[in-house]
């Protein structure tokens, strides 16, 4: 009974102190750490009777971003072996890296169970769940677009956890349980990128590319920029350079009048851009974006630019 009360006292605590509280950080290091740190203690209270699955949600996907860090760092070690010829290198990272993509997508994909186990599956609009408060809504959100992530970490990873493909049209249809105007465009983002990237549950004559923009913009006017997230990554995965290049720039230039209330959920956004810009860079450059050059791109310099000295101190 004292475990019990103790855990129940966590989980009420982590849900109407401590979350409010970290969303309003932007240190994403911090959210990695209380992540791999709390969740294992978090969820031992399950055991003794507490109901930590909400903060559970919550706490594998900031977890999540410390193995997604990895996974960047050893996809950019990779590339830059790809561009010295250096096969064995490129072998060892390529390894490393799905290694972390199997780690991200495990923890994405138990942060969308656990979703699941407390707001049940939507199989229709009449099975949306009742979504009593704020907090609510920001967990079934989080665990939906853990879902997706999990999926493509997955597919990263040679498919070795075996994620369920069925998730991405049952996160489809559950995102329509949220206010899209309300939640700063990410519901409609979420499935116009999957219809994007997964044409065949797409609805007729529908414009992703269209409705994606228009959720981007929806996050630059209310302050939480993870639409335009949604809409990079999309088209990333599609191929489509022209609306990856306009997505990074249109992000880098809405970085003012962010709602501080929900910075965590604004940097998160800005970390998985952060990589991609990233990737390009190192594939074109051999070296990452530049400090500060969120953005920015190689060929934007004219070539008598002149070179910043400190950056070959």
């Amino acid at each position: 009974m004292v475990y019990k009360t103790t855990g129940d006292i966590l989980v009420n605590f982590g849900r109407g102190e401590m979350t409010p509280y970290v969303l309003t950080y932007d240190d994403l290091g911090m959210a990695c750490a209380t992540g791999e740190g709390f969740t294992p203690f978090l969820t031992s209270f399950e055991a003794v009777g507490s109901k930590p699955n909400r903060l559970s949600v919550l706490m594998n996907t900031m977890a999540a971003t410390c193995s997604d860090a990895m996974a960047i760092e050893e996809e950019l070690r990779y590339l830059r072996a790809m561009n010295r010829g250096d096969v064995t290198e490129a072998q060892d990272a390529r390894s490393a890296q799905k290694r972390w993509a199997q780690l991200s997508a495990k923890r994405q994909y138990e942060a969308y169970q656990r979703t699941v186990k407390q707001y049940g599956e939507v199989e229709t609009l009449d099975d949306c769940p009742r979504l009593r408060q704020d907090f609510d809504e920001i967990v079934f959100m989080t665990g939906l677009l853990s879902g997706v992530q999990s999926l493509l970490n997955d597919a990263a990873s040679d498919v070795s956890q075996g994620i369920p493909r069925d998730i991405a049209a049952k996160v489809e249809r559950a995102a329509q349980c949220l206010d899209n105007e309300k939640w700063w465009g990410v519901p409609r983002g979420i499935r116009a990128s999957l219809w994007n990237i997964l044409p065949m549950i797409a609805p007729d004559n529908v414009d992703a590319m269209a409705e994606l923009r228009q959720a981007a913009q929806l996050g630059f006017d209310s302050g939480v920029r993870l639409s335009s997230t949604l809409y990079v990554i999309s088209a990333y995965s599609t191929g489509n350079d022209e609306e990856v290049r306009n997505g990074l720039r249109d992000f880098a230039q809405n970085a003012d009048n962010l709602n501080p209330d929900y910075a965590m959920m604004d940097a998160i956004g800005g970390f998985m851009l952060l990589g991609i810009s990233d990737r390009l860079w190192t594939e074109a450059t051999g070296k990452r974006t530049p400090f500060g050059g969120l953005g920015t791109f190689w060929d934007d310099r004219s070539s008598d630019e002149s070179i910043n000295i400190d950056d070959l101190l």
